[in-house]
């Protein structure tokens, strides 16, 4: 699906950058070479940055801490 018409990127497009690192909108326009025109499109690519971020165990708050032990073989 197309999230930005201006600049014709997809949400594979701003998946692909997300995974390299990417975080905020502003980046995934210079990643992907182009630059912002209308704006329309900045909800969608938050929400695509943002399910990253909620999916990754190591950003996500609700995911509990636990102590782990070694154990001696």
């Amino acid at each position: 699906m197309y999230v930005c018409i201006c600049n014709a990127f997809t949400c594979k497009d701003v998946k692909k950058v997300r995974d390299q690192g990417v975080s905020k909108s502003g980046q995934v326009y210079k990643k992907l070479g182009c630059s912002m025109q209308c704006g329309k499109c900045l909800e969608t690519i938050d929400s695509l940055l943002k399910e990253q971020k909620d999916s990754d165990p190591i950003n996500n708050q609700n995911v509990k801490d636990y102590n782990f032990f070694p154990v001696n073989a």
